[in-house]
């Protein structure tokens, strides 16, 4: 029975049609072998259908087909732009990023516009071209009104190795750096009730409330907290 079932796995034949040929043939694999090329030609082996096994019957018969759901949650857009290479640090860089993070889209311009730190005008710029590009073109259409900088991270560039002569025929190597800036704008959507008392419940600080003349001071600080 053994070699019956070896050779039903390799020629896809049932079982009960090699159980005559075993019968029939002497033991061993040879005959066996033997017996089934002679009847080649008169036997139709049968194949097994898509998703059903010889051997253990119709497996599509148990499958259920899981409907698809059409539509679902919609994709929200974003736009994702980046500053070209210029002369200045990650460190220096990374203190605009953070500042411009979170923030409405004119609201960032405005801030770069009157920042006292040289990069500060680059990052303008790249701002407005970033909010024309996200507004104009046909792909994005997004809303202007609506834009904000959701992400914004800093990339390091080439560092670029020049010689630092010192006395006595010495010499050292001095580093320019190069960094980019790279962020995203997405459109600000409308917040709902239960969203809105999440985050009123992650506000830790305490609201600043007025001072009280008549109750006195103990143990103040050093400097005035506003």
């Amino acid at each position: 029975m053994f070699g019956a079932l070896k050779t039903a796995f390799r020629t896809h034949q049932p079982v009960s049609a090699l159980k005559s040929l075993t019968q029939s043939t002497p033991r061993g694999f040879h005959a066996m072998a033997l017996r089934f090329a002679e009847q080649k030609n008169t036997m139709n082996p049968i194949r097994p259908e898509l998703g059903a096994s010889s051997l253990f019957g119709d497996v599509s018969a148990h499958v259920k087909e899981v409907p698809v759901e059409q539509g679902g949650k919609a994709t929200v857009k974003e736009y994702q732009f980046s500053t070209a290479n210029f002369k200045t640090s990650t460190k220096k860089l990374r203190l605009l990023a953070n500042q411009i993070k979170g923030l409405d889209i004119q609201n960032a311009i405005n801030q770069m516009e009157f920042s006292q730190k040289r990069p500060g005008k680059r990052v303008m710029n790249t701002l407005a071209f970033a909010r024309t590009n996200a507004t104009t073109q046909e792909k994005y259409a997004m809303d202007a009104s609506k834009l904000y900088v959701d992400r914004a991270w800093v990339g390091k560039g080439i560092y670029h190795r020049r010689i630092k002569t010192h006395a006595r025929g010495k010499f050292g190597v001095m580093h320019h750096p190069t960094a980019h800036l790279k962020f995203t704008l997405k459109e600000r959507q409308p917040e709902t009730a239960e969203a809105g008392r999440a985050t009123r419940r992650k506000q830790t600080k305490k609201v600043w409330t007025p001072l009280i003349e008549d109750k006195p001071i103990y143990n103040p600080t050093r400097v005035y907290n506003w």
